[in-house]
């Protein structure tokens, strides 16, 4: 085997390997959003003093 065969090889898994890092942060970041969401939720379906904006906060929460 010459390099030529193999450089194509090692950068692509290189990359694969970067690629597979970055999509493991944006989900983190993404759980982290969807935590604060509902924790505001949460707080919206507690403390508001509309029904109907409670109503859709637990409509809303159900779907998480």
């Amino acid at each position: 085997m010459d390099i030529h065969s193999l450089l194509p090889k090692l950068l692509t898994m290189i990359l694969s390997w970067l690629d597979a890092g970055n999509l493991r942060n944006n989900i983190y970041q993404l759980n982290d959003k969807l935590e604060i969401a509902r924790v505001a939720l949460e707080d919206i379906r507690r403390m508001d003093d509309l029904e109907l904006t409670k109503e859709l906060a637990a409509r809303t929460l159900e779907k998480l």
